[in-house]
């Protein structure tokens, strides 16, 4: 098995693409009876008109600022979405090669 099919089984596996690692969620903020993850190195902010979320992040040595701002009412979290985008880039990739 080469290394980019290693890496596409561990996205497979865990859902997590790459060296990242997750913060621990240091509790759930309960908004419109959606479960929001508050973890120990972001900052959520909850207006009536948009949510934003403020995370800065190191990965494999590079820093990374994230700022995700979406509806109070979104069907998707970020999180959904970038997976989606991430799915589509390896079924993509899996019909080019």
């Amino acid at each position: 098995m080469d290394k980019e099919q290693k890496i596409g089984q561990h996205y497979l596996q865990t859902g997590v693409l790459g060296a990242y690692e997750t913060t621990e969620v240091v509790h759930e903020e309960m908004e419109n009876g959606r479960a929001a993850p508050c973890f120990e190195d972001a900052l959520v902010c909850f207006d009536t008109d948009q949510t934003t979320a403020q995370r800065s992040m190191v990965i494999e040595g590079r820093r990374f600022r994230i700022c995700s701002v979406f509806p109070p009412q979104a069907d998707h979290t970020p999180t959904d979405r970038l997976l989606e985008v991430i799915d589509a880039e390896l079924k993509k990739e899996a019909h080019t090669a």
